[in-house]
């Protein structure tokens, strides 16, 4: 554990609980009253999320989810018969840039959830989970933006950043993509997916943790070793 880890977990735990006190009744309250995880757990015993979102831009304050991808996961196996797509109404057209990354149109859209509701289906599936993300600023973010706005309180919650994982266990010289998931999971010797798509972006990364705690060896890990810094 890094020197002063403690102390940034408990400043994690104190902003989920004044997060939780601001929260209205509704879904982003009930995700609250599930709980804090318990972060001194030993890691293989516990449950996670991996989750994905795709969005419209990197803004969070301009640019809309799309879809999240979400895959219950654990340290040593992947859930896929329960994994979940949520698809997101945007307020506004999407723009055509990025249509050509995620290929979510318009079109394929159209039976999509405004965000309130989307939120309200995505929330009890992260309820007491630690979540498990590719550079999970981008999630955390955009989660955050999402509920302030739908509900006008902060959604606060663990992640486990497999790129921050990779480069504090495995420091080394890399190219400039060399943290990209698809990069990563080619040096583990895991299977190239279409990248983009919020389900299979969460799978991919719930494999690649699986890979980096076999390789890096996982007794007497916790939540909290695995936890973004």
């Amino acid at each position: 554990m890094l020197p002063g880890w403690p102390g940034r977990e408990n400043r994690l735990r104190r902003q989920f609980e004044a997060a939780a006190k601001a929260a209205l009744p509704g879904p982003l309250r009930d995700y609250y009253a599930a709980g804090f995880p318990d972060l001194a757990a030993a890691a293989d015993t516990q449950e996670m999320v991996a989750i994905d979102l795709e969005t419209d831009g990197l803004d969070l304050a301009a640019s809309a989810i799309l879809e999240a991808g979400i895959v219950p996961a654990s340290t040593a196996s992947v859930a896929a018969s329960h994994a979940r797509r949520i698809r997101f109404r945007p307020p506004e057209a999407l723009h055509a840039s990025s249509v050509v990354i995620h290929r979510i149109t318009d079109d394929a859209l159209t039976d999509a959830l405004p965000e309130g509701e989307a939120l309200a289906r995505l929330l009890p599936l992260l309820s007491g989970k630690v979540l498990i993300a590719h550079f999970a600023e981008i999630e955390a973010g955009f989660l955050d933006a999402a509920c302030r706005r739908a509900f006008g309180a902060p959604f606060v919650a663990p992640f486990i950043c497999t790129m921050q994982l990779e480069n504090r266990w495995f420091p080394r010289s890399r190219a400039a993509d060399g943290l990209r998931l698809g990069k990563l999971r080619a040096a583990y010797g895991l299977p190239a997916y279409t990248a983009h798509d919020g389900l299979t972006d969460a799978l991919a990364c719930a494999e690649l943790l699986m890979a980096q705690i076999a390789h890096h060896g996982c007794e007497k890990l916790t939540l909290s070793d695995l936890l973004r810094r």
